[in-house]
């Protein structure tokens, strides 16, 4: 069954898809000049951006009873993943460009998870330990591979409200939420290929609060080039039952040297 590509975040995915419940997110957003993504943009898409950056956002998920639509909810499985992602205008099989989550690195803390979900989706995931913490004050992500940090964040839970810091980028909650939450779509592309890879998300409705966090390593902001790694915000949901689509829908790029070889044939280009 086709996905309608106007599809509104909150709706239900129809036909066979996957279901889980977020137990808690966190979106940590980064803002960063858009130079520095454009190796990381597939042919044709744009950067989207907010007060004239671009947003790098760490998400973090905890999921529980990740299943089949089809299953009951006592066979689903839970998993932290964290993906870095930014948002763009992506082109989609239609040929036009819609604001959608363009994921940069996938990870996931279970492995049968991260081969299960790239044979099926095509997207890549990597196997992380991806720890999730608490204490009285703050909530903690960790990310490490083979015993390298990667990524370190410790949430407020004291600084969480509907309210967001002064200091942010964003004017309020529901601004920041819109930008960085508002789309249904994420795709992945690696360098080199020739498709884009889309797949349906949405969440049933949801609220957000704004908390501030402090990132002690981001080694992907670090692999750009970025060096002040100091978050703008983070935004966090609970208990939102969460659709993913399993099917990747395909966009064909036009790389611009099969366009520049295809005008030299037509002789559209002098030599």
């Amino acid at each position: 069954m086709s996905v309608p590509y106007d599809l509104v975040p909150t709706a239900r995915l129809s036909g066979i898809h996957m279901t889980g419940t977020v137990v808690r997110r966190f979106l940590i957003s980064y803002p960063v000049s858009p130079d520095i993504l454009s190796c990381h943009l597939p042919p044709g898409a744009e950067c989207a951006t907010h007060d004239g950056f671009a947003w790098v956002s760490a998400c973090f998920v905890r999921m529980d009873d990740m299943r089949p639509n089809i299953l009951p909810r006592f066979v689903g499985m839970g998993f932290n993943y964290l993906i870095h992602r930014t948002r763009a205008r992506l082109p989609f099989p239609d040929g036009k460009l819609r604001e959608a989550v363009l994921v940069l690195q996938p990870n996931i803390n279970r492995p049968l998870l991260s081969s299960f979900g790239s044979l099926l989706t095509g997207v890549g995931f990597r196997n992380r330990q991806i720890d999730f913490t608490e204490d009285e004050d703050n909530w903690r992500i960790r990310m490490i591979s083979q015993g390298e940090l990667l990524y370190d964040a410790e949430i407020s839970k004291s600084s969480c409200s509907e309210s967001i810091t002064t200091e942010s980028r964003f004017t309020t909650v529901p601004e920041a939420d819109k930008f960085l939450l508002g789309v249904s779509f994420g795709g992945q592309w690696v360098k080199g290929q020739k498709n884009l890879k889309l797949l349906p998300e949405t969440h049933d409705p949801w609220t957000t609060r704004a908390c501030t966090c402090t990132t002690h390593k981001n080694q992907f902001l670090e692999s750009l080039g970025v060096d002040a790694i100091d978050a703008d915000h983070a935004i966090t949901m609970t208990q939102i039952p969460h659709y993913f689509g399993i099917t990747p829908i395909k966009t064909t790029l036009k790389c611009a040297t099969e366009a520049d070889t295809s005008l030299n044939r037509s002789g559209g280009v002098d030599a």
